[in-house]
């Protein structure tokens, strides 16, 4: 893989903001096992995985603790991995626009710079824990966007009481939610943050949905919240895969999740365009 590691000013935050992006290359199979990766040439442009980091972490969380980038060689696809801070992938009451960022700004501006796609079919979302819930949002929101958007362990539910916050990060977590939805949450705008909600109205507008793909670990402090929303899509009758697993909230589940996550999407195996 070919890494950048880029810092773009972006007018949505208004500050410059890290991004780590991955492209495949040819590298040494294609010497000694009869592999072929190619350059794009002229009008040619890479399928893209837009992948969001969780609360606490950053840009560069999914290479330095999971193999994405091998993965992502051997599947011949971009992935673009963006400084989220802990905005949970809102537009900040602060000022500091995550959702106009990540979805709109932040496309526009690579697929100026780099041969990635822009068909719908090409792209797709997937995040973990806060992550989750930005790929989801994406997906729920702007649909004609992503072929496909899957969660990893998903923040999915923003209920106070669904969340079973484990007690040491309590100080820091109310903190951040004060910044995204306002005190004592009287700023959380359900139809713009709450994920049930824009579901159901997407659902009764008839929208075409991406394929959607979601997973958690048994023994993860968010499981049950998982559940709640598993069979809150079902009851809506929504498409959508669900797995399961032992685990808890961290790489060693989402290591393996991930690279089932690109066996389940749909890949051309090379450039798209």
């Amino acid at each position: 893989m070919a890494l950048f590691q880029c810092k773009i000013f972006s007018k949505e935050l208004f500050r410059s903001v890290n991004v780590n992006v991955t492209l495949p290359t040819p590298d040494s199979g294609d010497c000694f096992f009869d592999t072929t990766t190619k350059y794009p040439k002229a009008g040619e442009k890479y399928q893209v995985l837009w992948l969001l980091h969780g609360f606490s972490a950053d840009e560069s969380d999914w290479q330095r603790f999971s193999s994405i980038e091998r993965y992502a060689q051997e599947k011949k696809i971009a992935v673009v991995m963006p400084d989220g801070y802990n905005s949970m992938y809102a537009n900040n009451r602060f000022g500091a626009k995550y959702y106009n960022f990540y979805t709109e700004e932040l496309p526009m501006i690579l697929r100026s710079l780099l041969p990635l796609s822009e068909k719908k079919e090409h792209n797709f979302i997937a995040g973990l824990s806060m992550g989750g819930y930005g790929a989801f949002k994406a997906a729920f929101t702007k649909p004609e966007q992503y072929g496909a958007a899957a969660s990893l362990s998903g923040g999915l539910i923003q209920d106070l009481e669904d969340l079973n916050t484990p007690g040491d990060v309590e100080g820091p977590v109310k903190l951040w939610r004060q910044n995204v939805y306002g005190e004592n949450e009287t700023e959380l705008n359900p139809e713009t943050e709450d994920l049930r909600v824009i579901l159901e109205k997407q659902m009764k507008a008839g929208v075409k949905l991406p394929a959607l793909y979601q997973c958690c670990g048994t023994e993860d402090f968010i499981y049950q919240s998982n559940v709640k929303f598993r069979d809150y899509m079902r009851a809506l009758g929504v498409d959508f895969t669900y797995e399961e697993g032992p685990g808890v909230h961290n790489f060693d589940f989402w290591d393996p999740y991930i690279r089932k996550i690109l066996n389940w999407l749909p890949l051309t195996g090379g450039l798209a365009d």
